[in-house]
C-alpha cells in the first residue's frame, strides 16, 4: 500500500510490505450483530493510496489497540461496496497517533471486495451488520451495530470514503476536549474531480454554510443544529443518553438528527470546516452525485423549491443579459438597437459577480467558483426540485436499497412540482450544450500500458530519461489526486497508478531543465527483466544484480519506513537503484521503490542530493547502517 508522509512542502512515500516472499496470513475474528462470529484468514495484500492526501501510515507501527487495555477512541466506519475508497480510508487511520484507538469497520452487506480489504488490514476489526429491520436506513442499522461493539470512551463515526490527515484523531480529540464539546463534526475538505463534481459542489456547500454556518450550530444558544456524518466524534455517554443511531433509526439525513439530539439535551456542538483533519471525495460520477443529492437536499433546505426559484434567477438573469446580443431574434428585433449598444453588459458582469462571491464561502479554489457560478447553479436547481419531487413520490434510492412510503412524505400539501421542474430542465438546455463543449474538463482515465519493463539507464515503461516534461505528462496524465513539487533536485511529478489491477502504488517522475532524469516506480506494475518489483526481497535483488553498492539516508526515523533510515543499493554504471524500506513487525527490509537514473551521472536520493551528510556510505549490501549511524539500532 502507498503512504505518503510530508516534510513540510516535501513528500516521500513508502511502501508497506507483506510477508517478504510469503503470503500475508492474519488471523481475523470477524463478529456480527446478529450474533455469529467465525475465524477468517485473508491473504490478500491491499495496496492503495489516495485522494492525494498525507498519510504517515504503517501497519506495522500503528497505535491502534489490537487486543489489551481500552481505547480512548472507537472509530467505527460503517461500508457497503466501498472498494474503490474504503482502502485508503483504513491506511490514513491506522497510522494515526497521539491517541489509544481501535477501528471497527462494519460490513453492510457488500457484494464487492469490501471485506476482503478490511480483512487485509490486521488491526481493523471487522463486524458483520445485523439484518435490515423495517423502520431503519441500512447506515444507521450498521453504525448502531458498531457503537454496541465499541469499548472506546468516545465514539468516531467516519464515511468509508473519508481520508484522514496524520494525527488528525489526537488533534479532534483534544479539541473536543478543550471546547468542553460532546460532539465535535468536520465537514471535509472536499476532493472533485470530474466537471460536474467541480461546478456543483461548491453551489451546494456554499448553501449549506448558508442555512447550517458554523458559529450558529456552535452556539449553544442558537437553536441550529447541524453534523457532518462524514466525521462524528461524539463522547459515548452523550451518544447513550440521547439514544444513539437507534434514536434516529429511520431518518435519512441521520447526522443532523442526532446533532439535534445533542442540542436539544444540552450537549455541547463543536461544527467547523475540517480541511486541516479530513478530506473526501462523495461521488465519482454525475449518476452518483445525483442520487446522494437528491437523497439529501430535501431534508436539508426547508424551502427547496423556493430555493431552486431563487436560484434560476439569480442564475438565469445575468446569464441571459450577457448572452442576449448572440441570441438569434434579436437582429429582427424591434428592440435590436438597444441589445447591440452593450449598455447593460455591466449589469450581467455585476450579476455573475455576485453569484461567484456568494459560493466563495464554500471553501473551493476560484475555477470551481466560477464553475458553480455558470454551470453548478442551475444544476443545483434541478436537483432541488428532483428531490422534492422524489419525495413527494416516496421513492428514494440510496446503495441498491430502497426508501418509500408516507414517512418521506415531507409536505404534500405544497403544490405539485412537475411544472416548475419542466421549467428548470428547459433553462438548463442552454447549460447542456456548453457542457458538452467543457466535456475536456473531466479528468481523463489512467492510461493503458503496453510496456511495463523497467530498462536500468533507459525507461521505466514507456518514459525514457531524457524525455520532455510535456512527453512525461503525455503518457502519464495529470488527476487531481496527483502532486508535483519542487526541491534541492529539481521538480517531482507525483503519479498515482490508480487503475492498477494488483494494486495502486506510484510513479515518481523526477525533472530539470524540463527534461526527466530520474523515474522511481512504487508500484507493482513494472517490473525489471528479472522481475523485480516493489515489495521484493533484498535477497532477489542481490541474486540479480552483482555490481551493487550501498548507502544510507540519514533522515529523521520514520514510521511509515519501519522507524530506520532508508538503504539504497545502487549501480551507477547501469543506472538503477533500489530503495529498501523496513518492515518493523516482520523484521525485514524489502524494496519501496526501484529507480532508474543517467548512468554515471546526478542521482537523487528522496528529496536529499548524494553531497549531503545525511548520505553515507556503507556496506556493500547491507541492510542494515551501522549502529553508529543508526542510533535507532542499538
Amino acid at each position: 500500500m502507498a503512504h505518503r508522509i510530508l516534510y513540510g512542502h516535501k513528500q516521500c512515500h513508502c511502501e508497506h510490505l507483506a510477508e517478504i516472499g510469503q503470503p500475508m496470513l492474519p488471523d481475523i475474528i470477524v463478529n456480527s450483530c446478529a450474533g455469529r462470529s467465525y475465524s477468517a484468514r485473508s491473504t490478500h495484500l491491499y495496496i492503495h493510496d489516495g485522494l492525494s492526501v498525507a498519510t504517515s501510515v504503517s501497519r506495522s507501527t500503528m497505535s491502534v489497540m489490537e487486543n489489551s487495555g481500552k481505547p480512548e477512541v472507537s472509530v467505527i466506519v460503517p461500508a457497503r461496496n466501498e472498494e474503490a475508497s474504503l482502502g485508503t480510508c483504513l491506511e490514513s487511520l491506522v497510522g494515526q497517533s497521539g491517541v489509544e484507538f481501535e477501528i471497527i469497520v462494519v460490513n453492510d452487506h457488500s457484494k464487492d471486495r469490501t471485506a476482503e480489504i478490511a480483512r487485509s488490514f490486521p488491526s481493523v476489526r471487522l463486524i458483520e451488520a445485523g439484518e435490515l429491520t423495517p423502520g431503519w436506513t441500512g447506515k444507521n442499522n450498521a453504525v448502531s451495530c458498531g457503537a454496541r461493539e465499541a469499548r472506546g470512551e468516545w465514539l468516531l463515526f467516519a464515511d468509508a470514503d473519508t481520508v484522514h490527515l496524520p494525527g488528525s484523531l489526537g488533534r479532534a480529540l483534544a479539541e473536543a476536549k478543550a471546547h468542553k464539546a460532546e460532539m465535535l463534526s468536520y465537514s471535509p475538505e472536499q476532493i472533485a474531480v470530474t466537471f460536474w463534481e467541480m461546478a456543483i459542489l461548491p453551489v451546494v456547500f456554499a448553501e449549506l454554510a448558508r442555512q447550517y454556518p458554523p458559529s450558529k450550530v456552535s452556539d449553544p444558544a442558537s437553536p441550529i443544529a447541524a453534523a457532518n456524518g462524514q466525521y462524528i466524534l461524539i463522547r459515548r455517554d452523550t451518544y447513550e443518553s440521547i439514544g444513539g443511531h437507534r434514536a434516529v433509526a429511520g431518518e435519512i439525513l441521520e447526522d443532523v438528527a442526532l446533532a439535534k439530539l445533542a442540542k436539544a439535551a444540552g450537549r455541547k456542538i463543536r461544527f467547523r470546516y475540517g480541511a486541516d483533519a479530513v478530506r473526501t471525495r462523495m461521488y465519482r460520477n454525475f449518476a452518483q452525485l445525483r442520487e446522494g443529492w437528491t437523497k439529501n437536499l430535501t431534508l436539508l433546505f426547508p424551502e427547496p423549491t423556493w430555493l431552486a426559484i431563487k436560484t434560476l434567477l439569480w442564475w438565469g438573469i445575468p446569464i441571459g443579459l450577457l448572452l442576449a446580443p448572440f441570441a438569434p431574434f434579436v437582429s429582427s428585433s424591434p428592440f435590436n438597437n438597444v441589445v447591440r449598444q452593450w449598455w447593460w453588459m455591466p449589469l450581467a458582469a455585476s450579476g455573475i459577480s455576485r453569484n461567484t462571491i456568494r459560493i466563495q464561502r464554500a471553501n473551493f479554489d476560484f475555477t470551481m467558483e466560477v464553475l458553480g457560478a455558470f454551470f453548478g447553479m442551475p444544476v443545483f436547481a434541478y436537483l432541488l426540485i428532483r428531490s422534492k419531487r422524489m419525495y413527494r413520490q416516496g421513492s428514494i434510492t440510496w446503495k441498491g436499497r430502497s426508501y418509500g412510503g408516507p414517512e418521506l412524505d415531507t409536505d404534500r400539501s405544497r403544490p405539485d412540482t412537475k411544472a416548475t421542474m419542466k421549467t428548470s430542465l428547459s433553462l438548463i438546455l442552454i447549460l447542456l450544450a456548453a457542457a458538452s463543449v467543457s466535456g475536456h474538463a473531466q479528468v481523463t482515465e489512467d492510461p493503458k500500458f503496453t510496456n511495463t519493463m523497467i530498462e536500468p539507464g533507459h525507461s521505466m515503461g514507456p518514459l525514457k530519461l531524457g524525455d520532455s516534461a510535456e512527453r512525461a505528462l503525455e503518457l502519464f496524465p495529470r488527476k487531481a489526486i496527483d502532486q508535483s513539487w519542487d526541491d534541492e533536485c529539481g521538480t517531482t511529478i507525483d503519479w498515482t497508478d490508480s487503475n492498477n489491477p494488483v494494486g495502486h502504488g506510484e510513479v515518481f517522475i523526477r525533472l530539470k531543465k524540463g527534461k526527466v532524469f530520474q523515474i522511481e516506480s512504487s508500484t507493482t506494475r513494472f517490473h525489471t527483466a528479472e522481475d523485480i518489483t516493489t515489495f521484493e526481497s533484498p535477497e532477489k535483488v542481490r541474486n540479480a544484480y552483482k555490481d551493487l553498492r550501498a548507502w544510507v539516508l540519514l533522515t529523521t526515523p520514520s514510521p511509515a519506513l519501519g522507524s530506520r533510515p532508508p538503504v539504497f543499493w545502487i549501480d551507477k554504471k547501469k543506472g538503477i537503484a533500489f530503495e529498501l524500506a523496513y518492515d518493523a513487525q516482520r523484521h525485514k527490509r524489502y524494496v519501496y521503490k526501484v529507480i532508474v537514473f543517467e548512468p554515471n551521472k546526478t542521482f537523487c536520493p528522496e528529496q536529499e542530493t548524494v553531497n549531503s551528510l545525511k548520505w553515507q556510505s556503507i556496506s556493500a549490501y547491507a541492510e542494515e547502517p551501522p549502529k553508529e549511524l543508526s542510533p535507532e539500532l542499538r
